[in-house]
């Protein structure tokens, strides 16, 4: 036993290259993507969440202290709205929480990590899941530039489009 562990701790460092390695050629393949400009990533939480809905997600790429919060809201009708904010949209501008009809405040029937919510969920999608640092120059490009979340998609998909089409109609956000 005492020889096992001193294994694993001699090839730590190895297998923290090996994670290192893969993060680079991950997001290195995300890179391609744009500069191909095959169409087929997303990034944002928005259009992340919309493309994971259509199940256009291959490989969901998310940063690993990616600090989003995810509510469900409940408006005086009684539907349920879910958003996700960063802390600094949760002190800020409170306006995501208004319910629009009323001017008050909706109430909060979950609040959880957004980090938690995507990895029990991922598999609901079709997606793969892949977490990645910030510690490569990569993982770092990809969570100031891309808000450390986005994805490889199967296919092309048209966002700008999506976006008029569902200008009013938020269920893309449903479990």
């Amino acid at each position: 036993e005492n020889g096992f562990n001193q294994a694993i701790e001699l090839s730590s460092e190895t297998l923290g290259n090996v994670k290192f390695i893969q993060e680079k050629k991950l997001i290195g393949k995300y890179f391609e993507e744009i500069s191909q400009d095959t169409g087929r990533i997303c990034y944002g939480i928005e259009d992340t969440l919309k493309a994971l809905d259509l199940g256009a997600v291959e490989t969901l790429i998310v940063f690993e202290n990616l600090e989003i919060t995810r509510y469900v809201l409940k408006d005086s009708e009684g539907a349920e709205i879910v958003i996700h904010t960063t802390k600094q949209q949760e002190t800020g501008d409170r306006s995501q929480f208004m319910d629009k009809a009323t001017g008050q405040e909706m109430d909060i029937v979950s609040q959880e990590s957004f980090l938690e919510w995507v990895a029990e969920h991922y598999k609901d999608f079709g997606a793969t899941l892949e977490f990645v640092s910030d510690r490569s120059t990569e993982g770092n490009q990809f969570v100031k530039g891309f808000g450390g979340i986005g994805g490889l998609l199967r296919y092309k998909v048209n966002f700008e489009q999506l976006a008029d089409f569902d200008d009013d109609d938020d269920d893309y956000y449903d479990d």
